[in-house]
Protein backbone atom coordinates (compact mmCIF):
# COMPACT_ATOMS: atom_id res chain seq x y z
CA UNK A 1 0.00 0.00 0.00
CA UNK A 2 1.11 3.78 -0.85
CA UNK A 3 1.23 5.38 2.21
CA UNK A 4 1.10 9.03 2.75
CA UNK A 5 4.23 11.21 3.71
CA UNK A 6 4.16 12.86 7.17
CA UNK A 7 3.06 16.74 6.84
CA UNK A 8 4.43 17.36 10.54
CA UNK A 9 4.02 20.54 10.42
CA UNK A 10 1.15 21.94 8.96
CA UNK A 11 -1.14 19.23 10.67
CA UNK A 12 0.28 19.08 14.10
CA UNK A 13 1.58 22.88 13.94
CA UNK A 14 -1.17 23.98 12.20
CA UNK A 15 1.77 26.72 10.87
CA UNK A 16 3.01 27.77 7.62
CA UNK A 17 6.80 25.72 7.37
CA UNK A 18 8.09 28.91 6.26
CA UNK A 19 7.43 30.61 9.05
CA UNK A 20 9.44 27.85 11.19
CA UNK A 21 12.70 29.72 9.42
CA UNK A 22 14.99 32.55 11.09
CA UNK A 23 18.48 33.34 11.81
CA UNK A 24 20.55 31.28 13.35
CA UNK A 25 21.48 30.83 16.61
CA UNK A 26 22.16 34.59 18.32
CA UNK A 27 24.01 35.34 21.38
CA UNK A 28 21.85 36.06 24.39
CA UNK A 29 22.09 37.25 27.85
CA UNK A 30 20.52 37.57 30.88
CA UNK A 31 19.31 40.98 30.71
CA UNK A 32 18.09 40.72 27.13
CA UNK A 33 16.45 37.22 28.02
CA UNK A 34 14.52 39.52 30.91
CA UNK A 35 13.29 41.86 28.22
CA UNK A 36 12.14 39.17 25.66
CA UNK A 37 10.43 36.99 28.95
CA UNK A 38 9.09 40.41 29.27
CA UNK A 39 7.95 41.04 25.77
CA UNK A 40 6.12 37.22 25.72
CA UNK A 41 4.19 38.18 28.61
CA UNK A 42 2.88 41.31 27.04
CA UNK A 43 2.66 39.80 23.73
CA UNK A 44 0.05 36.65 25.19
CA UNK A 45 -1.79 39.07 27.39
CA UNK A 46 -2.70 41.37 24.46
CA UNK A 47 -3.18 38.11 21.61
CA UNK A 48 -4.60 35.02 23.85
CA UNK A 49 -8.63 35.24 24.56
CA UNK A 50 -10.24 36.34 28.13
CA UNK A 51 -6.27 35.97 28.86
CA UNK A 52 -7.10 38.11 32.43
CA UNK A 53 -10.36 35.83 33.20
CA UNK A 54 -8.95 32.85 32.06
CA UNK A 55 -7.51 30.25 35.12
CA UNK A 56 -4.85 29.17 33.00
CA UNK A 57 -3.45 32.72 33.04
CA UNK A 58 -2.01 32.58 36.58
CA UNK A 59 -0.30 29.51 36.02
CA UNK A 60 1.55 31.16 32.80
CA UNK A 61 2.65 33.99 34.85
CA UNK A 62 3.76 32.04 37.83
CA UNK A 63 6.23 29.32 35.21
CA UNK A 64 7.57 32.74 33.64
CA UNK A 65 8.39 34.17 37.12
CA UNK A 66 9.97 31.02 38.09
CA UNK A 67 11.95 31.21 35.16
CA UNK A 68 13.41 34.65 35.08
CA UNK A 69 14.55 33.34 39.02
CA UNK A 70 16.22 30.70 37.73
CA UNK A 71 17.73 32.12 34.49
CA UNK A 72 21.55 32.43 35.85
CA UNK A 73 21.56 28.85 36.43
CA UNK A 74 20.44 27.67 32.95
CA UNK A 75 21.43 26.56 29.50
CA UNK A 76 20.27 28.28 26.31
CA UNK A 77 18.16 25.17 25.46
CA UNK A 78 16.90 24.85 28.80
CA UNK A 79 15.45 28.72 28.60
CA UNK A 80 13.65 27.75 25.26
CA UNK A 81 12.24 24.86 26.93
CA UNK A 82 10.92 26.39 30.19
CA UNK A 83 9.46 28.80 28.00
CA UNK A 84 7.55 25.91 26.68
CA UNK A 85 6.57 24.90 29.22
CA UNK A 86 5.60 28.26 30.55
CA UNK A 87 3.04 28.11 27.38
CA UNK A 88 1.75 24.86 27.94
CA UNK A 89 0.15 25.95 30.94
CA UNK A 90 -2.14 27.78 28.76
CA UNK A 91 -3.64 24.29 27.51
CA UNK A 92 -4.04 24.97 23.89
CA UNK A 93 -1.99 23.32 20.95
CA UNK A 94 -1.46 26.83 19.30
CA UNK A 95 0.15 28.24 22.17
CA UNK A 96 3.66 27.05 21.82
CA UNK A 97 7.66 28.12 20.96
CA UNK A 98 7.76 26.51 17.00
CA UNK A 99 10.32 23.89 17.14
CA UNK A 100 11.78 23.93 13.78
CA UNK A 101 12.93 27.11 13.45
CA UNK A 102 16.41 27.31 12.03
CA UNK A 103 17.58 29.37 15.43
CA UNK A 104 16.85 26.71 17.35
CA UNK A 105 18.44 24.38 15.62
CA UNK A 106 16.23 21.29 16.78
CA UNK A 107 17.38 18.13 15.89
CA UNK A 108 14.79 14.89 15.80
CA UNK A 109 15.06 11.31 15.38
CA UNK A 110 14.50 9.79 12.40
CA UNK A 111 11.89 7.60 13.19
CA UNK A 112 8.11 7.63 13.55
CA UNK A 113 6.21 6.45 16.69
CA UNK A 114 2.06 6.14 17.11
CA UNK A 115 0.68 5.32 20.62
CA UNK A 116 -1.54 1.79 19.22
CA UNK A 117 -4.02 0.10 21.76
CA UNK A 118 -1.09 -2.33 22.33
CA UNK A 119 1.61 -0.04 22.88
CA UNK A 120 4.21 2.33 21.34
CA UNK A 121 5.42 1.17 17.77
CA UNK A 122 8.13 2.63 15.19
CA UNK A 123 5.71 2.93 12.22
CA UNK A 124 8.66 4.06 10.15
CA UNK A 125 12.31 4.79 10.28
CA UNK A 126 15.15 5.64 8.50
CA UNK A 127 16.62 2.31 9.40
CA UNK A 128 13.63 0.23 8.25
CA UNK A 129 15.08 -2.73 10.47
CA UNK A 130 13.03 -1.20 13.80
CA UNK A 131 9.64 -0.70 11.90
CA UNK A 132 7.34 -2.99 13.66
CA UNK A 133 9.30 -2.89 16.78
CA UNK A 134 7.43 -1.97 20.09
CA UNK A 135 9.21 0.97 22.75
CA UNK A 136 9.40 -0.13 25.80
CA UNK A 137 11.78 2.85 27.37
CA UNK A 138 13.96 6.08 26.39
CA UNK A 139 17.53 6.55 28.02
CA UNK A 140 16.71 3.77 30.60
CA UNK A 141 13.35 5.05 31.73
CA UNK A 142 10.02 3.53 30.98
CA UNK A 143 8.25 4.62 28.17
CA UNK A 144 5.50 5.44 30.47
CA UNK A 145 7.81 7.58 33.02
CA UNK A 146 9.73 9.79 29.79
CA UNK A 147 5.95 10.34 29.01
CA UNK A 148 4.66 11.41 32.57
CA UNK A 149 8.04 13.66 32.79
CA UNK A 150 7.30 15.41 28.93
CA UNK A 151 3.62 16.11 29.82
CA UNK A 152 3.75 19.93 31.13
CA UNK A 153 5.75 20.73 27.98
CA UNK A 154 2.79 19.73 25.60
CA UNK A 155 0.56 22.42 24.72
CA UNK A 156 -3.20 20.55 24.54
CA UNK A 157 -6.57 20.74 25.07
CA UNK A 158 -6.50 17.16 26.56
CA UNK A 159 -4.64 14.32 27.33
CA UNK A 160 -5.68 12.51 24.04
CA UNK A 161 -3.77 15.17 22.19
CA UNK A 162 -1.22 15.18 24.28
CA UNK A 163 0.31 11.65 23.33
CA UNK A 164 -0.05 12.50 19.48
CA UNK A 165 2.17 15.61 20.66
CA UNK A 166 4.65 13.05 22.12
CA UNK A 167 5.01 11.13 19.17
CA UNK A 168 6.90 14.19 17.84
CA UNK A 169 8.37 16.27 20.76
CA UNK A 170 9.22 12.94 22.68
CA UNK A 171 12.11 12.53 20.08
CA UNK A 172 13.40 15.60 20.39
CA UNK A 173 16.56 14.97 22.38
CA UNK A 174 17.04 18.69 23.31
CA UNK A 175 13.43 18.95 24.82
CA UNK A 176 14.14 15.31 26.82
CA UNK A 177 17.32 16.81 28.25
CA UNK A 178 15.15 19.64 29.81
CA UNK A 179 12.60 17.42 30.86
CA UNK A 180 15.22 15.36 33.26
CA UNK A 181 15.77 12.28 31.08
CA UNK A 182 19.27 12.12 31.57
CA UNK A 183 21.30 10.87 28.17
CA UNK A 184 23.49 12.51 25.34
CA UNK A 185 22.69 15.47 23.23
CA UNK A 186 23.29 13.52 19.77
CA UNK A 187 20.35 11.14 20.28
CA UNK A 188 18.32 8.61 22.27
CA UNK A 189 18.47 5.12 23.13
CA UNK A 190 15.72 2.92 22.48
CA UNK A 191 14.44 0.23 24.81
CA UNK A 192 12.54 -2.25 22.30
CA UNK A 193 10.84 -5.42 22.73
CA UNK A 194 13.16 -8.58 23.18
CA UNK A 195 15.74 -7.05 25.34
CA UNK A 196 16.76 -5.15 22.55
CA UNK A 197 18.74 -1.78 23.21
CA UNK A 198 19.59 0.57 20.16
CA UNK A 199 21.00 4.16 19.92
CA UNK A 200 19.15 6.23 17.17
CA UNK A 201 20.95 9.56 16.42
CA UNK A 202 19.67 12.54 15.76
CA UNK A 203 18.98 14.51 12.48
CA UNK A 204 17.22 17.22 10.51
CA UNK A 205 13.96 17.55 10.48
CA UNK A 206 14.50 16.66 6.48
CA UNK A 207 14.94 12.74 7.79
CA UNK A 208 11.87 12.65 9.81
CA UNK A 209 9.31 14.45 7.27
CA UNK A 210 10.71 12.17 4.50
CA UNK A 211 8.76 9.10 6.83
CA UNK A 212 5.82 7.37 6.16
CA UNK A 213 2.88 7.76 9.11
CA UNK A 214 0.67 5.74 6.98
CA UNK A 215 -2.77 5.32 9.04
CA UNK A 216 -5.12 4.00 7.86
CA UNK A 217 -6.87 5.84 4.45
CA UNK A 218 -4.63 9.05 4.93
CA UNK A 219 -4.91 10.65 1.21
CA UNK A 220 -5.27 7.41 -0.54
CA UNK A 221 -8.23 5.10 -0.41
CA UNK A 222 -6.90 1.53 0.75
CA UNK A 223 -10.55 -0.28 -1.10
CA UNK A 224 -9.69 1.09 -3.85
CA UNK A 225 -5.78 2.01 -3.96
CA UNK A 226 -6.98 5.87 -5.57
CA UNK A 227 -4.11 8.59 -4.65
CA UNK A 228 -5.37 11.78 -2.98
CA UNK A 229 -1.85 13.34 -1.59
CA UNK A 230 -2.32 17.06 -0.77
CA UNK A 231 -5.50 17.65 -1.17
CA UNK A 232 -7.30 18.88 1.17
CA UNK A 233 -10.72 17.08 0.76
CA UNK A 234 -11.85 14.43 -1.61
CA UNK A 235 -14.56 11.41 -2.21
CA UNK A 236 -14.55 7.84 -3.32
CA UNK A 237 -17.51 5.40 -3.15
CA UNK A 238 -17.00 2.20 -0.89
CA UNK A 239 -17.24 -0.87 -3.37
CA UNK A 240 -20.54 -2.53 -3.97
CA UNK A 241 -22.71 -0.07 -1.01
CA UNK A 242 -24.43 3.11 -1.61
CA UNK A 243 -22.19 4.65 0.80
CA UNK A 244 -20.12 7.83 0.49
CA UNK A 245 -16.74 8.63 1.69
CA UNK A 246 -15.82 12.25 2.45
CA UNK A 247 -12.56 12.58 3.59
CA UNK A 248 -11.47 16.67 5.03
CA UNK A 249 -7.85 17.57 5.59
CA UNK A 250 -9.18 21.10 5.77
CA UNK A 251 -11.31 23.87 4.99
CA UNK A 252 -9.24 25.43 2.37
CA UNK A 253 -9.85 25.11 -1.79
CA UNK A 254 -7.81 22.75 -2.89
CA UNK A 255 -4.48 23.92 -4.97
CA UNK A 256 -5.93 22.31 -8.33
CA UNK A 257 -9.57 21.07 -8.69
CA UNK A 258 -13.26 21.92 -8.04
CA UNK A 259 -13.62 24.72 -5.38
CA UNK A 260 -14.55 23.62 -1.77
CA UNK A 261 -18.17 25.21 -2.60
CA UNK A 262 -18.51 23.07 -5.91
CA UNK A 263 -16.93 19.95 -3.99
CA UNK A 264 -20.41 20.34 -1.56
CA UNK A 265 -22.67 20.42 -4.74
CA UNK A 266 -20.97 17.19 -5.78
CA UNK A 267 -21.76 15.73 -2.83
CA UNK A 268 -25.67 16.95 -2.66
CA UNK A 269 -25.97 15.58 -6.29
CA UNK A 270 -24.62 12.43 -5.51
CA UNK A 271 -27.46 12.48 -2.50
CA UNK A 272 -29.77 13.73 -4.53
CA UNK A 273 -29.56 11.22 -7.49
CA UNK A 274 -29.79 8.42 -4.57
CA UNK A 275 -26.20 6.97 -5.50
CA UNK A 276 -24.71 8.34 -2.06
CA UNK A 277 -27.42 6.45 0.42
CA UNK A 278 -25.03 6.94 3.43
CA UNK A 279 -22.11 9.48 4.20
CA UNK A 280 -18.77 8.57 5.97
CA UNK A 281 -17.00 11.65 6.93
CA UNK A 282 -13.69 11.07 8.02
CA UNK A 283 -12.05 14.25 10.04
CA UNK A 284 -9.06 12.29 11.47
CA UNK A 285 -6.09 14.28 9.96
CA UNK A 286 -5.54 17.76 9.90
CA UNK A 287 -7.83 20.57 11.13
CA UNK A 288 -7.15 23.77 10.08
CA UNK A 289 -9.28 26.07 7.41
CA UNK A 290 -12.71 28.30 7.22
CA UNK A 291 -14.87 27.32 9.68
CA UNK A 292 -17.34 29.97 7.69
CA UNK A 293 -16.92 27.46 4.55
CA UNK A 294 -19.09 25.01 6.49
CA UNK A 295 -22.40 26.07 6.68
CA UNK A 296 -23.84 25.19 3.12
CA UNK A 297 -22.67 21.69 4.12
CA UNK A 298 -23.55 21.20 7.14
CA UNK A 299 -27.09 22.33 6.20
CA UNK A 300 -27.69 20.06 3.39
CA UNK A 301 -26.67 16.85 5.63
CA UNK A 302 -29.04 18.57 8.25
CA UNK A 303 -32.04 18.96 5.46
CA UNK A 304 -31.19 15.48 4.34
CA UNK A 305 -34.26 13.42 5.12
CA UNK A 306 -31.98 10.64 3.81
CA UNK A 307 -29.01 11.50 5.06
CA UNK A 308 -30.49 12.65 8.22
CA UNK A 309 -31.22 9.54 10.05
CA UNK A 310 -29.31 7.46 12.69
CA UNK A 311 -26.72 5.11 10.77
CA UNK A 312 -26.85 7.33 7.58
CA UNK A 313 -24.48 9.84 8.85
CA UNK A 314 -21.34 8.24 10.18
CA UNK A 315 -18.57 11.11 11.50
CA UNK A 316 -15.10 9.14 11.60
CA UNK A 317 -12.83 11.29 15.21
CA UNK A 318 -9.27 10.64 15.81
CA UNK A 319 -7.04 12.26 18.74
CA UNK A 320 -5.72 14.37 16.20
CA UNK A 321 -9.04 15.66 15.24
CA UNK A 322 -9.43 19.30 16.31
CA UNK A 323 -9.43 22.90 14.91
CA UNK A 324 -11.92 23.59 12.00
CA UNK A 325 -12.68 19.74 11.73
CA UNK A 326 -13.63 19.86 15.65
CA UNK A 327 -15.76 22.69 14.75
CA UNK A 328 -17.64 20.29 11.86
CA UNK A 329 -18.02 17.27 13.85
CA UNK A 330 -19.33 19.60 17.01
CA UNK A 331 -21.98 21.35 14.74
CA UNK A 332 -22.96 17.87 13.29
CA UNK A 333 -23.75 15.98 16.63
CA UNK A 334 -25.63 19.49 17.55
CA UNK A 335 -27.92 19.59 14.11
CA UNK A 336 -28.31 16.09 13.15
CA UNK A 337 -28.51 12.17 14.08
CA UNK A 338 -24.89 12.00 13.22
CA UNK A 339 -23.11 9.25 15.02
CA UNK A 340 -19.28 9.84 16.08
CA UNK A 341 -17.20 6.80 15.41
CA UNK A 342 -13.31 6.47 16.77
CA UNK A 343 -11.50 8.05 19.73
CA UNK A 344 -11.80 11.28 21.31
CA UNK A 345 -11.08 14.04 19.86
CA UNK A 346 -7.93 16.09 20.67
CA UNK A 347 -9.98 19.68 21.27
CA UNK A 348 -13.21 20.24 23.04
CA UNK A 349 -16.56 21.70 21.09
CA UNK A 350 -15.26 25.62 22.58
CA UNK A 351 -11.81 25.94 21.22
CA UNK A 352 -9.49 29.03 20.84
CA UNK A 353 -7.60 28.88 17.55
CA UNK A 354 -5.83 31.21 14.61
CA UNK A 355 -2.78 31.48 15.42
CA UNK A 356 -0.40 34.85 16.06
CA UNK A 357 3.45 34.60 15.57
CA UNK A 358 5.35 36.45 18.32
CA UNK A 359 9.02 36.94 17.05
CA UNK A 360 11.02 37.54 20.66
CA UNK A 361 12.81 40.72 20.28
CA UNK A 362 16.48 39.45 21.74
CA UNK A 363 16.53 35.80 20.60
CA UNK A 364 14.47 35.96 17.51
CA UNK A 365 12.47 32.83 18.26
CA UNK A 366 9.39 32.82 16.88
CA UNK A 367 6.49 31.70 19.66
CA UNK A 368 3.09 30.97 18.29
CA UNK A 369 -0.24 32.54 20.37
CA UNK A 370 -4.03 31.28 19.96
CA UNK A 371 -5.77 34.76 19.12
CA UNK A 372 -9.64 33.84 18.43
CA UNK A 373 -12.29 31.92 20.60
CA UNK A 374 -14.78 30.13 18.94
CA UNK A 375 -17.85 28.83 20.04
CA UNK A 376 -20.23 25.79 18.89
CA UNK A 377 -21.50 25.26 22.14
CA UNK A 378 -22.67 27.41 25.31
CA UNK A 379 -19.72 29.34 26.75
CA UNK A 380 -20.11 27.28 30.11
CA UNK A 381 -19.05 23.99 28.16
CA UNK A 382 -16.17 23.11 29.62
CA UNK A 383 -15.45 19.67 27.74
CA UNK A 384 -12.16 19.11 26.20
CA UNK A 385 -12.69 16.95 24.04
CA UNK A 386 -15.75 14.96 22.07
CA UNK A 387 -16.48 11.63 23.31
CA UNK A 388 -17.42 8.95 20.36
CA UNK A 389 -20.58 7.09 20.17
CA UNK A 390 -18.86 3.97 19.21
CA UNK A 391 -15.25 3.84 20.19
CA UNK A 392 -12.82 2.21 17.96
CA UNK A 393 -10.05 0.35 19.03
CA UNK A 394 -6.23 0.22 16.85
CA UNK A 395 -3.74 -1.83 17.39
CA UNK A 396 -0.78 -2.45 15.96
CA UNK A 397 -1.76 -5.62 13.84
CA UNK A 398 -4.62 -3.70 12.46
CA UNK A 399 -2.04 -1.23 11.43
CA UNK A 400 0.62 -3.80 10.10
CA UNK A 401 -2.22 -5.45 7.89
CA UNK A 402 -3.73 -2.39 6.33
CA UNK A 403 -6.94 -2.45 7.88
CA UNK A 404 -9.18 0.60 8.83
CA UNK A 405 -11.26 -0.37 11.98
CA UNK A 406 -12.90 3.15 11.94
CA UNK A 407 -14.18 2.21 8.33
CA UNK A 408 -15.10 -1.51 9.49
CA UNK A 409 -17.23 0.00 12.17
CA UNK A 410 -18.55 2.54 9.93
CA UNK A 411 -20.18 0.19 7.48
CA UNK A 412 -21.45 -2.47 10.31
CA UNK A 413 -22.93 0.45 12.04
CA UNK A 414 -26.80 -0.22 12.11
CA UNK A 415 -28.99 2.40 13.44
CA UNK A 416 -32.78 2.80 13.56
CA UNK A 417 -33.72 5.43 16.43
CA UNK A 418 -37.15 6.85 15.57
CA UNK A 419 -38.05 10.24 16.18
CA UNK A 420 -41.88 9.20 17.43
CA UNK A 421 -43.78 11.32 20.16
CA UNK A 422 -46.39 8.59 21.68
CA UNK A 423 -48.69 11.73 23.11
CA UNK A 424 -49.09 13.96 20.11
CA UNK A 425 -50.96 16.69 22.39
CA UNK A 426 -47.22 17.30 23.54
CA UNK A 427 -46.35 18.71 20.33
CA UNK A 428 -48.94 21.24 20.32
CA UNK A 429 -48.99 22.29 24.04
CA UNK A 430 -44.83 22.78 23.83
CA UNK A 431 -45.06 24.14 20.60
CA UNK A 432 -43.60 28.32 21.23
CA UNK A 433 -40.15 30.07 21.55
CA UNK A 434 -38.39 30.06 24.53
CA UNK A 435 -35.75 31.76 26.60
CA UNK A 436 -32.63 29.45 27.45
CA UNK A 437 -29.42 31.70 28.50
CA UNK A 438 -30.46 34.72 27.05
CA UNK A 439 -30.65 32.94 23.60
CA UNK A 440 -33.85 32.50 21.48
CA UNK A 441 -35.18 28.15 21.09
CA UNK A 442 -37.92 27.62 19.46
CA UNK A 443 -40.12 24.15 19.81
CA UNK A 444 -42.39 23.49 17.43
CA UNK A 445 -43.51 20.88 13.99
CA UNK A 446 -41.15 21.63 10.75
CA UNK A 447 -42.16 19.81 7.88
CA UNK A 448 -43.38 17.03 9.95
CA UNK A 449 -40.48 16.71 12.44
CA UNK A 450 -40.70 17.38 16.09
CA UNK A 451 -37.76 19.54 16.97
CA UNK A 452 -36.10 22.17 18.95
CA UNK A 453 -33.92 24.66 16.61
CA UNK A 454 -31.59 27.44 17.82
CA UNK A 455 -30.15 29.92 15.15
CA UNK A 456 -26.32 30.69 15.44
CA UNK A 457 -25.52 34.45 16.41
CA UNK A 458 -22.81 36.41 14.33
CA UNK A 459 -19.45 35.21 14.18
CA UNK A 460 -20.64 32.62 16.12
CA UNK A 461 -20.51 28.48 14.93
CA UNK A 462 -22.98 27.34 17.70
CA UNK A 463 -26.67 26.16 16.24
CA UNK A 464 -28.81 23.59 16.88
CA UNK A 465 -31.50 21.76 15.54
CA UNK A 466 -32.78 18.55 17.61
CA UNK A 467 -34.73 15.84 16.51
CA UNK A 468 -37.58 15.15 19.88
CA UNK A 469 -38.56 11.81 21.19
CA UNK A 470 -40.08 10.41 23.90
CA UNK A 471 -37.51 9.72 26.41
CA UNK A 472 -40.11 8.03 29.32
CA UNK A 473 -42.49 10.33 31.56
CA UNK A 474 -41.97 13.86 31.75
CA UNK A 475 -38.81 13.38 29.16
CA UNK A 476 -38.75 14.32 26.05
CA UNK A 477 -35.38 13.00 24.56
CA UNK A 478 -32.93 15.20 22.09
CA UNK A 479 -30.72 13.91 19.00
CA UNK A 480 -28.16 15.16 20.75
CA UNK A 481 -26.51 12.91 23.04
CA UNK A 482 -27.23 13.87 26.58
CA UNK A 483 -29.55 16.81 25.92
CA UNK A 484 -33.08 16.11 27.48
CA UNK A 485 -36.08 18.12 27.89
CA UNK A 486 -38.25 17.88 31.07
CA UNK A 487 -41.77 19.03 31.46
CA UNK A 488 -44.21 18.61 33.79
CA UNK A 489 -48.38 17.69 33.18
CA UNK A 490 -50.87 18.84 36.36
CA UNK A 491 -54.33 16.77 36.81
CA UNK A 492 -55.90 19.24 34.22
CA UNK A 493 -53.53 17.98 31.54
CA UNK A 494 -51.69 21.29 31.37
CA UNK A 495 -47.91 21.20 30.20
CA UNK A 496 -45.02 23.24 31.33
CA UNK A 497 -41.55 23.21 30.35
CA UNK A 498 -38.95 22.93 33.80
CA UNK A 499 -35.14 23.22 32.31
CA UNK A 500 -32.91 21.86 29.69
CA UNK A 501 -30.24 19.20 31.04
CA UNK A 502 -27.51 19.76 28.51
CA UNK A 503 -25.27 17.27 29.62
CA UNK A 504 -25.62 17.60 33.24
CA UNK A 505 -26.15 21.27 33.57
CA UNK A 506 -29.70 22.39 34.18
CA UNK A 507 -30.97 25.55 32.17
CA UNK A 508 -34.06 27.55 33.26
CA UNK A 509 -36.39 28.12 30.38
CA UNK A 510 -38.39 31.31 30.21
CA UNK A 511 -40.71 32.05 27.72
CA UNK A 512 -40.27 34.41 24.79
Amino acid sequence: MKKRVLRLVSIWFMVPIGLCWGQKTVSVDRKAWLEDLEFLEQSVAKIFPDFESAPESELFLQELGRLRGDLDSLSRKEIVYGIQKALAFLKDEGCNILPFQEVLETKILPVSLYPFQDGWYICDAKNKALVGQRVLGMDGRSIDDVYEMMMPYLSADNEHYQERLFAVYGILPDLLRSAGVAGPDSGVELQLSGNRNVFIEAGPLSQYTSLNRGLPNDGYFQLKQKNHENENYWLEYVPNSEAMYIQFQQISNNGEGPSFKKFVGFIAEGIKTGKAKKIILDLRYGGGGNGFKLKSFTDMLRDSEQINQDGNLIVLTSRATRGTLLELASILTLNTQAVIIGEPTGEGPNTVGDIKIAQMPNSKINVSVTKVFWLTSWDFDKRTTLEPHVEVEFTSQNFYKNEDPWLEAAMSYVGGRQLSIKDVGLKEKLSGTYNVQGRKITIGVDEGRFKMQMDRKMKSFFELEAGLLDGGEGILETTIHGVNLYYQKDDSDNVELQYLDWMGTKLDIGTK
